[in-house]
């Protein structure tokens, strides 16, 4: 319940103290992780007022992951050997969503010798999984988490139907920043009737991000006997130098399609998604077009980095992806210099046949550009030079 004090707003204080009374660790709650809630917390006070159940419900899920990330610290204090695990040749997918990132990311974690990042690991990541047994219950908040979205998105699943795996689902990196208050992942946020589509709470410490990311990665694959990790983030190809930087004998793995099947795809998602948090505070109309002009100007930027032609990154065309997606990853272990064992080409090939991993298998969704005031030429206009570079149908 929230304090008479706090009836008005959300108050950084008490929301330090109820988290670290949660997980007994409120001695390391450092200055900057209390900045980037305090920055988060600002900006949603800035956007009331809001009634007593939802102050009550977005003080509850703030102090919630908060509280997971100082038990994160919490292990690693208790155990310093965490500090030491390797990470080796992880590969990343990196592009932009509804590339055909998460069919790659799905195909790379069929490898039996390969760590991937999942749902009940940012909802339950402690004690870490290497310290013995998980506990089921550890797993059902997984899926909990899951249920709880799924409950007020209904729609998430036509668009992206990977959901249904639940507990066990893969997840994106920029899911796992959120722990450390790096950005504010909806699936972690969703009772903040305010949000927004990109709320960054990072104050543009790139690095940071990546080594709270390491950090997660070691906590999770301590005492675990595993090594090599395969993640997925939408936004590392905007920050290889940094990725690389942090990681570098990483596999980067860019899948490339056409603008004009992936925009209106994108903001459709975003626009379902967020409607059912926010009740349609977002112009979807400017945000398609702003969102356009914003990610020309990005890949424009990516584009002229040297890092566009190092050999640490595999261009793929979705087409070809599509076409033949396990001679898409003998390229990918090809280029990380990894033998492809049989068990993992044929585990692919089971997840490939199964009707429980169609696309489709919730239906198709009538996407249409007309719908957000755009036309397919204008957006496939605005995109030719990345077309051009990575030979992308023009049509």
């Amino acid at each position: 319940m929230l304090a008479p004090a706090a009836a008005q707003h959300l108050d950084v204080e008490r929301i330090v103290s109820l988290a670290g009374t949660d997980c007994g660790a409120v001695e390391l709650a450092s200055p900057e992780l209390v900045g980037r809630v305090r920055q988060f917390v600002d900006w949603i006070n800035q956007r009331g007022p809001y009634t007593p159940d939802q102050l009550s419900g977005m003080q509850g899920q703030i102090a919630d992951v908060l509280s997971r990330r100082l038990q994160l610290a919490l292990n690693r204090h208790r155990h310093p050997e965490i500090a030491r695990e390797r990470i080796e040749r992880p590969i990343f997918v990196v592009g932009l969503p509804r590339s055909g990132t998460t069919l790659l990311h799905s195909l790379l974690a069929e490898d039996p010798e390969a760590l991937a990042p999942r749902v009940w690991q940012v909802t339950a990541p402690s004690p870490p999984p290497g310290a013995g047994p998980v506990p089921t219950a550890r797993i059902a908040r997984g899926q909990r988490a899951i249920d709880a979205i799924i409950d007020k998105v209904p729609g998430l699943l036509q668009l992206h139907p990977y959901w249904d795996k639940g507990a066990d689902a893969l997840i994106e990196d920029e899911e796992l920043f959120a722990l450390d208050f790096r950005n504010a992942y909806p699936t972690q946020f969703h009772r903040v009737p305010t949000l927004e589509v990109s709320v960054d709470a990072g104050a543009g410490d790139v690095a940071g991000t990546y080594q709270f990311h390491r950090e997660l990665l070691q906590h999770l694959q301590w005492n675990t006997g595993g090594r090599r990790w395969v993640c997925k983030g939408v936004y590392h190809q905007f920050l290889l130098d940094a990725l690389l930087t942090a990681y570098p004998d990483a596999i980067c793995v860019w899948p490339h399609r056409s603008f004009g099947e992936i925009h209106v795809s994108t903001v459709t998602i975003a626009a379902v998604l967020f409607n059912a948090i926010n009740g349609g505070r977002i112009d979807w109309r400017r945000y398609a077009r702003e969102t356009a002009e914003q990610l020309r100007a990005g890949l424009a930027y990516a584009m002229a980095s040297p890092l566009i032609d190092d050999p640490r990154v595999v261009h793929l065309r979705f087409a070809d992806i599509a076409a033949d997606p396990v001679a898409a990853i003998r390229r990918v272990y090809a280029r990380a210099q990894l033998p492809l064992p049989a068990a993992h080409e044929q585990r692919m090939r089971t997840w490939l046949a199964d009707p429980a991993n169609r696309g489709d298998r919730y239906g198709r969704y009538p996407y249409s550009h007309e719908r957000f005031g755009l036309t397919r030429e204008w957006v496939m206009e605005q995109f030719a030079d990345y077309h051009r570079r990575f030979g992308l149908d023009a049509t």
